[in-house]
Parts: structure tokens; sequence; C-alpha cells
């Protein structure tokens, strides 16, 4: 089964391990702060040509999730997912508890169908 649980049980790619060895000892503020946030954000501003927007870091998956997920959906729409998806199985009960509804479609190897999502819509309008 292809498992997609967290980012937090996987290792990471070698470059990233030798940039976190390489600024170990830095001290800085973070939480959007330091240096490291401030190159992150001009490098979003400047991939998606748009030196005025305003960049906003994230402390976690599942907030990121919910900000995002939230910002998309109708107050009375859902998030289709798989059964063994991350947002059901791991994040427990977030989006549920800012009023929206996980659809939860059943898998045997972590991905959805297309053929899925649409039983799931003629299912759910008939």
């Amino acid at each position: 089964m292809i498992r997609f649980d967290s980012d937090y049980t996987e290792g990471c790619i070698p470059e990233i391990l030798t940039a976190l060895t390489n600024t170990n000892d830095e001290q800085t503020i973070g939480y959007g702060k330091d240096n490291h946030c401030q190159n992150a954000a001009n490098l979003i501003k400047q991939t998606i040509k748009r030196e005025d927007a305003d960049v906003h870091f994230m402390v976690g998956g599942t907030q990121t999730n919910i900000a995002v997920i939230t910002s998309i959906l109708k107050h009375h729409q859902g998030a289709i997912c798989a059964e063994s998806g991350h947002i059901n199985a791991h994040e427990t009960g977030a989006l549920e508890s800012v009023g929206h509804k996980c659809l939860i479609l059943p898998t045997s190897n972590g991905k959805i169908t297309a053929e899925q999502v649409d039983t799931l819509l003629i299912n759910h309008y008939n």
C-alpha cells in the first residue's frame, strides 16, 4: 500500500539535510522574521511574478490544510479524500471542526479514481 501518513514519517533529500546541517548552529528569530523566511518569501514572489504579494508562513501541515481548504470550499461543501488520506486519517477531525466534511472513498493503494468521484457525486445528488 502506498502511504501518505505525514511528512514527519519520512526523511529528506540530501540537499535539504545538507542545508539543515549547515545552518544548524544559527540563532534566528523565526516565525517569518528571519533571513531564511525572507529569502523564501522573495523566491515565492519572484516565482509568481508578484513582488506586491503578501507571503505568510504557517506553523504546521494541519493548519495549512485547513486554511487552504476552507478558503476554497463554500460553507456547505466537503473535501473528497481517500480513506487512508492524511486529512482523514491523521488530522483528527480538523476539517469537521470548521464545519466541512471529509467525503471518504475506499482505496487499496492510497489513490482515488475519477470514476470513484463520479459515483460519489451521482450518489450524493440522487
